[in-house]
């Protein structure tokens, strides 16, 4: 039988199953209740919370999910370091789904404490609330021993936008982990005017294929979010990537880059992407080089129009072409 006695008003036979003595009756009990949640089922999730059996602790930590109110934060807290793994899994994944902002300072101060796995998911509890806070508790996370940890952290100063964090997340992406630096590249996407030096420069770095990450995808990332950021002053490492990279698929995310920020100093290194054996990175190309608007490409993408093996790329060639033939 559960260890809590039951001190509110319910109804007589949802009150005898959550008492009875079997935990599979409790269970779901516990269930029937989150099916038509009213200002008693959170008292019965935070009850159950605290049941003898694992199962019903279970139902009640995935009961618990994006309730914002503190005591279910604090049951939810209390339930990661559960004797149970299937139940600590389960709370974690509620924290995940926390959408109140009342629950941000309490997961905050929470983190300095936990343990393991229940540090990677109080941060992803934070990420969405964007906690203040949590600023300088996520900083300190990026050096925990858990890659899931730090790369969680990212996720929660990513979303703080604060200088002070990009300058932090820059400096994981020479992370050991491969998926840590690969979310560092995709997370300085969100640095402002202020930090885009910082950004520039990691981002750089991760994107030389000689001297800087390894990790095909790692580059990929950072070409990709050079191209979100807008900035000119990338242009050189990612005309170097397009011309360099042995994977097509960071070739395309330079050319892509290399289009959205109308690098005119690329038009060499498009054109010759052109011929690439890649219908993908062709494509790209091309769109680039509409972009850039520069009228030495328009013979290029003429004969693209007609003589590309690709339907897809010639269309995209025509779309352009015919574009500039009806410019003033």
């Amino acid at each position: 039988m559960a260890d809590v006695e039951l001190d509110f008003d319910l109804p007589f036979q949802l009150r005898a199953r959550l008492t009875d003595d079997d935990p599979a009756v409790r269970r779901i009990a516990v269930r029937e209740t989150s099916d038509e949640f009213d200002s008693a089922g959170l008292a019965v999730y935070l009850r159950a919370s605290r049941d003898l059996a694992a199962e019903v602790r279970l139902e009640a930590a995935r009961a618990l999910e994006g309730i914002g109110a503190l005591p279910a934060v604090e049951s939810l807290l209390a339930l990661l370091g559960d004797a149970n793994a299937d139940v600590r899994q389960a709370a974690a994944l509620s924290l995940a789904e926390l959408r109140d902002g009342e629950a941000g300072p309490p997961l905050a101060a929470a983190l300095a404490s936990a343990e393991g796995a229940s540090r990677a998911a109080i941060l992803r509890g934070l990420r969405e609330l964007r906690e203040p806070t949590a600023l300088a508790a996520a900083i300190a996370a990026l050096d925990d021993p858990l890659p899931l940890a730090r790369r969680e952290a990212i996720g929660v100063l990513a979303y703080l936008r604060d200088a002070r964090a990009i300058a932090a997340i820059a400096g994981r992406i020479a992370d050991p982990s491969p998926e840590v630096r690969r979310a560092a590249a995709g997370a300085l996407g969100f640095a402002q005017a202020d930090a885009l030096p910082v950004a520039r420069q990691a981002l750089l770095f991760a994107l030389r294929e000689r001297g800087g990450d390894k990790d095909w995808e790692t580059r990929e990332a950072a070409a990709a979010t050079l191209g979100k950021l807008l900035d000119p002053g990338s242009a050189e490492g990612l005309i170097a990537a397009l011309l360099l990279d042995e994977y097509w698929q960071v070739r395309l995310k330079a050319a892509h880059a290399l289009g959205q920020i109308k690098a005119r100093a690329a038009v060499p290194a498009l054109l010759q992407a052109l011929d690439h054996a890649m219908s993908n990175l062709r494509k790209e190309a091309a769109n680039a080089l509409g972009l850039i608007g520069d009228p030495s490409a328009l013979p290029a993408l003429q004969k693209l129009a007609t003589d590309d093996p690709d339907i897809d790329v010639r269309k995209t060639a025509r779309r352009i072409v015919n574009a500039w033939r009806v410019k003033p």
